[in-house]
């Protein structure tokens, strides 16, 4: 749905996306283990940030990780 389609409720109820994610909080919002976020990061497959003693994962960064998995089944569609 677009914004164009969302009626004036929707619109002021939206949560604007993050642009970064706590390193704690991807494996909840990406579906995968602690571990294999960890290890995504300590292998370059999975990009941090740093920001003092936080780090973060930036959505992007996140959704092309996730698009470089191998696929299994159907070809996937782009989203």
């Amino acid at each position: 749905m677009s914004v164009f389609e969302m009626h004036d409720c929707e619109i002021e109820n939206a949560q604007p996306r993050p642009l970064a994610y706590p390193i704690e909080s991807v494996p909840a919002v990406a579906g995968i283990s602690r571990t294999k976020v960890f290890e995504a990061v300590r292998n370059g497959q999975l990009t941090a940030r740093k920001l003092g003693r936080s780090t973060i994962i930036e959505r992007p960064e996140l959704v092309r990780f996730l698009r470089s998995l191998p696929a299994r089944g159907r070809k996937p569609e782009l989203w």
